[in-house]
């Protein structure tokens, strides 16, 4: 999950402490609110208390006041009664004042204490009163008591009130009280976890630029070192603000030393060569207006020396991580390319002259050289039919000696006019069925197979795309050949089998593929040859037995070797002095 590119951004890390910083502000401003809501609750709690309190004295101000005048009234006037009566009024009017502020936001406590205003007002009003009978002051002095009586209730009721609310908001208090370092606590820890993970997260991604930085440093260096043995430079052009950067190599390539200039096309164009500089103007161009560079090829004149040199660029967009778009491209000196490709170009120039020179020996081969010799021929037919009787013993042996040498010249340009006709012959590929060119090969050979008394054994051999005629040819020179090098006064035996085989399972062809190819064996029981020679028997005009042991000019092998090549194949050769060859043919599937 963490492994994907997003986890790893940082824009993930951005993400990570914007969260911890909406969740610490949230946390800190529901830590405020409810601290702010305790001390409300706590305030709301001390004015209770106040008005509890204030309402007691309150009705403490009332008593002395009436102890006041009830002492005035009894002792017939004596002013030391007279100053508690006086003071208690004020006390009472202060208390008054303190308990209609500390109660203005609770309606029924107002009520009451306009009660208990109006009736400690009407209470004051009877201590000024002056008593002219017993009756009256009996009167008065019941009246007095019933307005006490009515002040007492009011005055408790508000007590009452002031408790119901004191209870309530002590239960707040409590609560909020006893809730208020848990609530701090988990804020706290909260928040430290979230700074632990996202300070874990940043330590990872530390290590982990550390490691890419390393890493980085690595491939920098490598792809520097890459750059020189490669002869090659990278660059990168920055589409916000259209600026080149060059590798320290690009400016060697120009014969420069590293960051000798500033990279602009303007500076670039000073080192190209004036024939190709429309090339990298409508390249330049191009990334411009398309953001895109096809590759180019152009000519540049190294400042160190003035040498031509040959570079191939090319570039493709990038876009980082960042949303930032670039080209980045690299440019190559291919002049040791190019010279090797004009070389080829040379090469193949002169491999046509040479072919064509062949194709006008052929001719020569095929026509001129056979005219002589078909009137040599002709002429030796008729020395020998009219002129052999004339002629003496040492020429009689001269004339069979000219007959043999051209005799030889005859099957000479044969084989060398097969051997032409394999390497310029139409290549048309078809299913052929092995089986059907050994025995054509048979009726072929037939003359020869019974002279010999020859036994040709013809496995089942498989069905390959081949050229057909070069097929047979090849049949027809490899079972010649096992009769050419039969034993004297042993009839050869010659078998032939194939069978379908992997690259890997055969250690002749050193291919560790699983390419199948059909694998055809010729076996006989012929002369055989020492394997030491066995590379030499396929290359033209070789010969492991002179001329006048056996007949031939050292092509048919040749001939052999090439119609394989032809087919995509490898054929080897295995033999046994005096016990025979096996030739092994490897034809591709």
């Amino acid at each position: 999950m963490f492994q994907s590119k997003f986890f790893k951004s940082i824009a993930f890390i951005r993400a990570v402490f914007l969260i911890a910083l909406f969740i610490l502000i949230l946390l800190a401003s529901i830590t405020y609110r409810h601290i702010k809501d305790l001390d409300k609750t706590s305030a709301v709690l001390m004015n209770t208390y106040e008005i509890s309190l204030e309402l007691e004295q309150l009705m403490s101000y009332i008593k002395d006041a009436e102890t006041g005048h009830r002492g005035f009234v009894i002792t017939g006037g004596d002013s030391i009664y007279l100053d508690p009566y006086i003071n208690a009024r004020n006390n009472i009017n202060i208390s008054f004042e303190i308990l209609n502020n500390s109660t203005k936001n609770n309606q029924n406590q107002q009520k009451h204490l306009k009660k208990i205003y109006n009736l400690v007002d009407k209470r004051f009003s009877y201590f000024k009163k002056d008593f002219k009978t017993q009756r009256e002051f009996n009167t008065i002095f019941k009246e007095g008591k019933v307005v006490m009586d009515s002040i007492r209730r009011e005055v408790s009721k508000m007590i009452t009130l002031e408790n119901k609310l004191l209870y309530v908001h002590e239960k707040i208090y409590k609560y909020n009280n006893s809730n208020t370092p848990l609530i701090i606590f988990s804020s706290f820890l909260i928040s430290i976890l979230i700074l632990v993970l996202g300070y874990l997260r940043i330590i990872k991604n530390y290590k982990s630029l550390i490691k890419q930085n390393i890493e980085l440093k690595i491939f920098d260096e490598s792809s520097r070192q890459a750059e020189i043995l490669g002869n090659y430079g990278s660059w990168v052009l920055n589409f916000e603000n259209h600026q080149f950067s060059y590798s320290d190599n690009k400016f060697r390539l120009l014969g420069c030393e590293p960051q000798s200039f500033n990279p602009t096309i303007a500076n670039l164009l000073e080192f190209v060569h004036p024939d190709d500089k429309h090339i990298l103007i409508e390249a330049n161009d191009s990334i411009l207006k398309d953001e895109s560079l096809p590759l180019i090829h152009y000519r540049i004149i190294r400042k160190n020396n003035n040498e031509i040199r040959h570079f191939r660029t090319i570039g493709k967009i990038f876009i980082d991580s960042l949303g930032h778009k670039n080209m980045i491209g690299t440019t190559q000196d291919i002049t040791d390319d190019f010279n090797k490709k004009e070389l080829i170009k040379q090469r193949n120039k002169e491999l046509e002259q040479n072919n064509k020179e062949l194709n006008e020996f052929n001719q020569v081969a095929s026509h001129d050289l056979q005219e002589p010799l078909r009137k040599i021929q002709t002429f030796i037919s008729r020395i020998s039919e009219k002129e052999q009787d004339n002629l003496s013993e040492s020429g009689k042996i001269y004339f069979e000696k000219i007959k043999q040498a051209s005799s030889r010249m005859r099957v000479l340009i044969d084989d060398l006019l097969q051997y032409s006709r394999t390497n310029r012959s139409e290549k048309v590929f078809s299913k052929i069925n092995l089986n059907e060119i050994a025995e054509e090969s048979k009726i072929e050979l037939s003359e020869s197979i019974e002279e010999k008394k020859a036994t040709i054994n013809i496995g089942k051999l498989h069905t390959i795309k081949a050229v057909k005629f070069q097929l047979q040819q090849l049949f027809i020179n490899i079972i010649g050949n096992s009769l050419k090098y039969a034993k004297k006064d042993v009839p050869p035996i010659i078998t032939i089998r194939s069978k379908k085989v992997k690259a890997i399972n055969e250690p002749l062809l050193n291919d560790s593929s699983n390419k199948e190819y059909i694998k055809i064996i010729f076996t006989d029981n012929g002369l055989g040859f020492d394997q030491a020679y066995a590379h030499k028997i396929f290359l033209l005009f070789n010969r492991l037995h002179s001329k006048n042991e056996f007949p031939g000019t050292g092509v048919g092998l040749a001939i052999c070797k090439k119609i394989v090549e032809n087919h995509k194949g490898y054929i080897f050769a295995e033999g046994v002095l005096n016990e025979g060859a096996t030739f092994i043919i490897y034809l591709p599937k």
